[in-house]
């Protein structure tokens, strides 16, 4: 078994938790048990932790890929910029302002903005889009008739994943410049999808939760360091004070009950037993390792959907 970091120092007896993945949801769950006291064991099986959100080198350079900001209502990943001391190095704005420039109009380009004001919801964003360049006046009074049929949606109503977020958009009468210039503009970075491949359901959650719900929620935060910077030393080093044993290129092969009814999880050269066992991998990952009957269904049919950015699977609950 290669080991990556390392726990220092004694680890507490009692109830042992294996955590499967060392991307952001990992690495707060693995978090989250240590600040219970609960034994962590954190298996990764890439060399690095960060998940999707990682930082590499080409050269001089240092890329960043995936979570290039953040929202306020981004709550759990806040939580978890607080958790690995990393909060002043990924600011939020004061008050949500995004300069957004149209480059395709013939006649030049044209500079507006997406700003809030100091009012409630959602008078807070009134102002903004009555102003909005890139949109006709009349687009601008649907674009606010369309809001508040979208602030009324039901997000429990299962049917809401039946149908695309951009045939409503069109039923309630956005045109394709509407969706371009303002939908897709939330929506590409929040649901890595344009509308007419991204679900309703989706859709509702992110606008209702990131511009319905609270003047500030959709206020941004970025990183002022390179994102490895944050999930990957940053977490390290909070998941060592934590007492965390962490793993890096140990991929897990299989986990299985035990007769002694713990959990049994193989690993190259090694098998850990746990109390209990976190699964924070992608879903086809995590459908391979589940063991047998752990699924009602398991032949069921897997549907396919467009896979949320990071953002989105933050952003989406409200307490991301």
């Amino acid at each position: 078994m290669t080991h990556g970091t390392r726990t220092q120092g004694p680890v507490a007896d009692g109830r042992h938790a294996v955590v499967v993945g060392g991307g952001l949801a990992g690495i707060t769950t693995a978090l989250a048990l240590a600040d219970a006291g609960v034994r962590v064991t954190l298996l990764e099986g890439r060399p690095r932790l960060g998940g999707l959100a990682f930082s590499f080198r080409r050269g001089e350079l240092t890329v960043d890929n995936g979570q290039h900001v953040y929202l306020r209502c981004c709550t759990a990943y806040r939580w978890f910029l607080d958790r690995i001391e990393g909060a002043a190095l990924a600011p939020l704005q004061d008050r949500l302002d995004v300069p957004v420039l149209d480059v395709t109009r013939p006649e030049g380009r044209r500079l507006g903005r997406l700003r809030r004001d100091a009012l409630p919801v959602p008078l807070h964003l009134g102002r903004s889009l009555a102003t909005y360049p890139h949109l006709s006046l009349a687009d601008r009074a649907k674009v606010g008739r369309a809001a508040l049929a979208l602030k009324g949606l039901d997000l429990a109503d299962p049917a809401l994943d039946t149908q695309d977020f951009g045939s409503w958009l069109a039923a309630h009468g956005q045109s394709a410049r509407a969706v371009e210039a303002l939908w897709d503009l939330v929506g590409v970075a929040t649901l890595n999808a344009v509308a007419g491949d991204a679900s309703l359901g989706l859709a509702a959650m992110v606008f209702k939760t990131g511009l319905l719900s609270d003047p500030g929620a959709a206020d941004i935060g970025w990183a002022r360091v390179p994102l490895g910077d944050l999930h990957d030393r940053l977490a390290r080093k909070a998941l060592d004070s934590a007492g965390v044993r962490t793993e890096v290129r140990t991929r897990v092969t299989s986990v299985s009950r035990s007769g002694n009814g713990r959990w049994s999880v193989q690993v190259p050269g090694e098998t850990l037993q746990a109390d209990a066992v976190v699964l924070a991998v992608p879903q086809r990952e995590a459908h391979d390792l589940l063991p047998a009957g752990a699924l009602d269904a398991p032949n069921g049919s897997w549907r396919s959907a467009p896979r949320p950015s990071s953002t989105s699977m933050w952003c989406t609950t409200g307490r991301c």
